[in-house]
Order: structure tokens, then sequence, then C-alpha cells
């Protein structure tokens, strides 16, 4: 029997082929095919106040949480305390730039595949004003980043220690408002992907994620099937595989593979949904835990809501009064500061050694499709051996299963030495 070699997978971010070498026992492996990347190298030496801003180009979709990462890492290591105020800004930020990427990745990415078209532009002509809702709502997160990041694009206004600069309560109460004129769009683009039949695959793994009030993206204890950790214990149980066929990392989780994303975090934290998110779940029939990967896109789609939910409540704070204070005091020492955080395709983590003078000594970020990699792999092997039972491999069916992860290969890339 050939092997089944899928080349530059589409409608994903960066260069992804995959191979299945058929036989007795089905083979897969996830090839990342970027180019040498530098990144954690990079970083040596620099001093700690650029690091946000070169972390943040890791990847042009999930900048602001790479940057956000790389500051609370920095602020762990110089043991600074946010003020309240200054924390749900940066959640803001956070929330806002994970709302848009799940749009980008069911609309543009995944809907096209349900419909049977190769692209969003092919679905136009039929689904115009869903794909229409789902912009607009875009574009209002992509203004929120723009005006509590500084930019929509690898924002500049946070930076260690707070912000460089936050608009006043009526700019956030404008911004309240928008959204809530937005939210009836938001639902409606979530139940189109509730209503989809997905594929019937389950395969029980473990689901990484962080654990705590609210489904948390910024803070909070890791956790997995009973396994619970903090962050700066994370090498003790996450664990780096080098694979000659990938220029990225694989990892494992206690010398297992395993799941990290929106799916994930459902499974750890389903019982902390927003009312609105949990009724939409209930209204479609899903059930969290779920070991179906097809799930991770009805987990996101759940995840828009929620997040919009919590945006929501945040501007409501802001509107109410203005932040005096954006900068907190700090002393630059030598120190060890660990982040982990969810970006919207799993968990992120970094972490940064730094001496005396604010010099970068050390640098290690593992990105959550590098973490998928391996379970992503064994999903790929049980599936195809369910369509060799049954009516023959289909590639289109193994792409969608890929691209249910929402992979992003660019920020998992790296292989140099220097």
């Amino acid at each position: 029997m050939n092997n089944v070699i899928i080349e530059e997978i589409t409608r994903i971010e960066g260069h992804l082929n995959f191979t299945i070498e058929l036989g007795e026992h089905i083979r897969a492996k996830a090839e990342a095919m970027e180019g040498i990347r530098l990144l954690e190298d990079i970083l040596v030496k620099k001093y700690y106040w650029d690091i946000p801003d070169i972390t943040s180009r890791m990847c042009g979709v999930c900048q602001a949480i790479h940057r956000l990462t790389s500051i609370q890492a920095l602020e762990d290591a110089f043991n600074i305390e946010l003020p309240y105020e200054l924390g749900i800004a940066r959640e803001l930020v956070a929330i806002a730039g994970h709302v848009q990427s799940h749009i980008l990745h069911l609309h543009f990415f995944v809907l096209p595949d349900l419909h049977y078209k190769r692209s969003i532009i092919d679905l136009i002509p039929s689904h115009k004003e869903l794909v229409m809702k789902a912009i607009r709502i875009k574009r209002v997160m992509d203004e929120i980043v723009k005006l509590y990041g500084g930019r929509v694009v690898h924002p500049i206004t946070p930076v260690v220690g707070g912000f460089t600069e936050l608009p006043s309560k009526d700019i956030s109460s404008q911004y309240l408002d928008k959204l809530k004129k937005v939210y009836k769009d938001a639902v409606e683009i979530t139940e189109a992907i509730l209503n989809i039949s997905w594929p019937d695959f389950k395969r029980e793994t473990a689901y990484l994620s962080l654990k705590g009030k609210g489904i948390p993206l910024l803070n909070g204890t890791l956790h997995a099937n009973g396994l619970s950790f903090i962050a700066k214990d994370y090498e003790k149980y996450i664990k780096a595989v080098i694979e000659e066929y990938s220029t990225a990392r694989h990892y494992l989780l206690n010398n297992r593979e395993y799941f990290v994303g929106a799916l994930a975090r459902l499974n750890n934290n389903y019982n902390e949904l927003s009312e609105n998110a949990a009724e939409l779940m209930e209204k479609y029939g899903y059930k969290f835990p779920s070991a179906n990967t097809f799930h991770n896109n009805v987990a996101q789609a759940l995840e828009i809501i929620h997040y919009i939910d919590r945006a929501i409540e945040i501007l409501k704070e802001l509107s109410s009064t203005d932040v005096k204070k954006t900068m907190v005091k700090y002393n630059v020492t030598e120190g060890y500061g660990v982040s982990a955080t969810e970006a919207p395709r799993g968990l992120l983590i970094h972490a940064y050694k730094v001496d005396n003078n604010g010099r970068i000594v050390m640098a290690r970020i593992i990105t959550p499709t590098a973490q998928n990699y391996k379970n992503m792999e064994r999903d790929v092997e049980a599936y195809v051996e369910l369509m060799v039972n049954n009516n023959g491999i289909v590639k289109r069916d193994i792409e969608m299963l890929i691209r249910a992860y929402d992979p992003c290969v660019s920020c998992s890339a790296r292989f140099i030495t220097i």
C-alpha cells in the first residue's frame, strides 16, 4: 500500500506537510516546513525592554498574546504585581486578539470546508450576510486591540510595568456600545458553527490548559487529566522531542502526547462558561469534556460568546473611571520569570533569565502548535485507520482534522546552532 502525502496544507498559518506511512502499523508525521528561525537565540543579550517587541513578531495572528506573555514573564522575574485595573486592561487586549483569531479560523479557514468551497471568496455568493457579520465583529475586535494596545498588529502600549498609555473612560464607553451593537451578529456566526454535524471521531488523550475562574487567558494553574502544576514547574512535565523530519520541536507531557487549545480549555473549565455561551452549548446539544478533536471548532465558537461577554464586563468597569496610573515602579534585578497563558491555539509559555543589567541570559518559548504535533500525529493515525476499515482514505477529511487544531506552524519552527 502506498504512503499518503499531503503537501502544503491550505487554510492554516504557515507551511505544514503530512506523511502517512501505511502498513501493518500506520504512522503519521507532522512535517513543519518553515525555514530556520532564530527566535529564542536572538533574544539572548538583548535588554529586557526589547523582548516584547521582538517576540510579538513571531506571529501576525497571535502577536498580542506573545507580547503579553513575554511581558508577564519579565514581570515575574522582577517580582512586579499590577493593580486590578491594569490587569483587566491587559485581559481585554488578550480577549480581543483571541476572538479575532477564532473568527479568522472558523469563518475564513473552516467554514469553506463545511460547504465544499475552496475559500471564503467562493462562499460569499451563498453566505454573504454570514461572512459580513464575521468581518464586522473582527473589525470591532481589531479596533479594541488598537485602542488598548496602540495598534492593530504588533501592539506597542503594553510594556513591563503596565501600559505607556490607556484610553479615557469615554472612549471605553464608546467601544462598549460598539460591542453591544454587534452582539447579535456574534451569536449568529457562532450558531452557524454549532449547527454543523461534525464527524464522529473520538480519541482519548490528555488535555492541558490553564484552569481557574472564568476560563483564564493570562493566569492560572496548569491542569491536565488530574495533573496540576504551576507555570514555573513546566520543565518537570513538558519535554521537547526533536524529529529529523520537522523544523519544529514536538513536545510530550509526562512522556505522552497531549492536546492544547479551545477544546482543552473547555474540557477543563466548561463549568466557567458565561451564561449566554452555556445556553448555546445546551441548545445545540454539546457536552464537555469531549474527546472529539473536531469539537475544537465548537469550543472556539463558544469562546467567541464567552469572551465577548467578558469583554463587555471589562469595558463597563473601564467606562466608569479613568485609569490614573498606567505604570508601576519596579527595580531591574537578576531573576528568572515564567508566564503561561492561553493563546487562541492553546497554552503558550515564555521563560527568561535576566542579569542585573536587564539583559536576557536565557530564553525559552513553547508555542501551542509545537505542543500539538504529537497529538495531531496520533489523531491522524487513528482517523486513517478508521478510513481504511470503511470507505478508503479521503485527503480532504484528513486536512479537515488537521485544520481543526488551528495550527500556527510559523510560531512553532526553530532549529539553528550558533
